[in-house]
């Protein structure tokens, strides 16, 4: 009984000691994250939980140290190796998430590369590509999705848009590709998107003009129409995100395909669900702080590459294989803060409800969004078409090329559509 009694306090103080230093962990944790939320500077935030790391832990491990052995030289030097050993541990744990340049891959600017200052201070990279005639066709501007996911538009389909007589811009939104980041990235908002749109119609000097995205661009674009209605000729939006994300939940906003594959994903990046718990924590600013653009860029960039564009569609999967777009120019501040933003605006569906421009909205048969998302568009704005496209995902362009450009050409040229309309209530089969 002796035994097993030296054996338990033994033990005991062996766990007090551990308790110590993971109370002290915690303590740092909670420090580190304060001092970032009133500096916002990474550096005096990680030097300040450091330093109470250190503190606390010695106040607290130097007791149960003494307990463990009588020897005065293990008394002295075991705090210091406790502690030393749980900073090392900590730093290779820093360095990992929140110090360490995971790869990117940036966008190149090229020779037709321009830039637009707006007046809000966004420095926005476009390029523009004039019709092969003179018409009097508004210009079309491409809308890139995401948030985030900065693209000019693929080169078939401007080159058909110019042919048919559209003079073409393709821009990189604010925050992402070759465009302006923000300094203070609370200020990504879908206000802040629609306003920088509405910036660049005016510097074309069109007083109308056709829009065109996909996904997320087709939620920018729609919030655009609610607050300039007549300023868009016309809008065509191929898998679009909800016009009012609180509409739906986390589950219902996507297929239960497309909510496996991202969840399978999510947990395949802990930096991303770091980024997004400390947003949710002590705010975009701090957390932006903490994790600046170099340092996450690049996890969000791999986060989308490894997405699902089709979801339980094996033939489309299989078709769109290596050819896939590399993911580059990502920003994942932009796309995060703003995706938050977007589930705290006002309800823009009974002013939509309210507008006439023609808009024809594109479905992927696999796409990973829900049928209930897309079918809105369709139900909420009066004058808008829908098309069902077979053997597409969530990127319609580029999983039906040819399908894609037939059906936006018929739209914007008031030819008759190449299929009709899909006007059901339930989800094609």
């Amino acid at each position: 009984m002796t035994h097993v009694k030296k054996l338990y306090t033994h033990l005991r103080r062996w766990l007090a000691v551990i308790l110590a230093l993971y109370f002290s962990m915690f303590v740092a944790a909670i420090i580190l994250l304060l001092t970032a939320l009133v500096t916002l500077n990474r550096n005096v935030a990680l030097i300040t939980g450091l330093l109470a790391l250190i503190i606390i832990g010695w106040a607290l491990v130097k007791k149960p140290a003494k307990q463990i052995s009588a020897n005065p030289t293990i008394q002295r030097w075991f705090p210091i190796g406790a502690i030393g050993v749980t900073v090392i541990v900590l730093a290779l744990v820093v360095y990992h998430y929140l110090l360490s340049h995971p790869p990117y891959t940036s966008i190149t600017p090229t020779s037709n590369i321009n830039y637009w200052e707006l007046p809000n201070g966004s420095r926005i990279a476009y390029a523009h590509q004039a019709a092969l005639d003179d018409t009097d066709q508004p210009p079309v501007i491409l809308v890139h999705g995401g948030p985030g996911s900065p693209g000019m538009g693929q080169s078939s389909v401007i080159e058909a848009l110019n042919e048919a007589g559209f003079d073409v811009y393709g821009y990189h939104q604010v925050g992402a590709g070759l465009s302006s980041r923000l300094n203070d990235v609370s200020q990504y908002t879908v206000a802040r998107h629609v306003a920088d749109l509405e910036a660049i119609r005016q510097m074309i000097e069109a007083e109308q003009v056709i829009l065109i995205g996909g996904s997320w661009g087709g939620q920018l674009i729609v919030n655009y129409l609610a607050a300039y209605p007549h300023h868009v000729n016309r809008a065509v939006v191929s898998s679009p995100g909800a016009i009012w994300p609180p509409a739906f939940t986390d589950e219902t906003r996507l297929t239960a395909e497309g909510n496996q594959d991202l969840q399978a994903t999510i947990a395949a990046f802990p930096r991303f669900v770091l980024a997004h718990a400390l947003m949710q924590t002590i705010g975009p600013r701090a957390a932006h702080a903490l994790l600046p653009d170099e340092q996450i860029d690049g996890v969000f960039q791999a986060f989308v590459g490894n997405l699902d564009m089709a979801p339980g569609c094996s033939d489309v999967e299989a078709r769109e294989g290596s050819n896939r777009e590399t993911p580059a120019g990502m920003g994942f501040w932009v796309n995060a803060v703003t995706t938050h933003n977007a589930g705290q605006i006002d309800d823009q569906r009974p002013v939509l409800r309210n507008t006439t421009t023609p808009v024809l909205v594109l479905r992927g048969e696999c796409d990973y969004i829900a049928w209930e998302v897309t079918r809105e568009y369709r139900d909420v704005l009066p004058n808008a078409a829908m098309l069902v496209i077979e053997g597409a995902g969530h990127t319609i362009e580029a999983h039906q090329p040819e399908s894609y450009l037939e059906a936006v050409l018929a739209f914007l040229l008031d030819a008759p559509l190449p299929q009709q309309p899909y006007i059901e209530e339930t989800a094609p089969r």
